[in-house]
């Protein structure tokens, strides 16, 4: 089953994990999902900015405005999982029920990312 998301490029990658280190063992930080399950790309964009944070004892995300708006097409928050801890039983998929419990502004940072159909 497909989905459609934004990839990050791999330079703005780079400076995302500059600016938020992963904390967990695998670090993730490649895309922003638009739309589950989807079967054609999400409207095309150039940027996303990076608005928020929230971490877990497992997880750890950051809250992305897409053309100006955090709020996914099916609901929830649009984010990307910075880094997860498997052995402690963390998913990417658990992002959304970490930012359900609330996530704290940080400085904007713009990324450059490219709409895609994936899986």
């Amino acid at each position: 089953m497909g989905y459609s998301a934004y990839l990050i490029k791999e330079e703005s990658r780079k400076v995302l994990l500059e600016r938020f280190p992963p904390k967990f063992s695998e670090s993730i930080a490649h895309h922003v999902t638009y739309c589950f399950p989807d079967k054609v790309a999400p409207p095309m964009i150039e940027k996303v900015k990076v608005i928020g944070y929230a971490e877990s004892h497992r997880l750890e995300c950051a809250v992305v405005e897409v053309n100006g708006s955090i709020e996914r097409p099916q609901g929830g928050v649009f984010h990307i999982t910075l880094s997860l801890d498997r052995s402690l039983g963390a998913k990417p998929v658990h992002s959304n029920k970490v930012l359900k419990q609330g996530w704290q502004s940080v400085e904007p940072l713009e990324l450059n990312v490219e709409a895609k159909l994936l899986g």
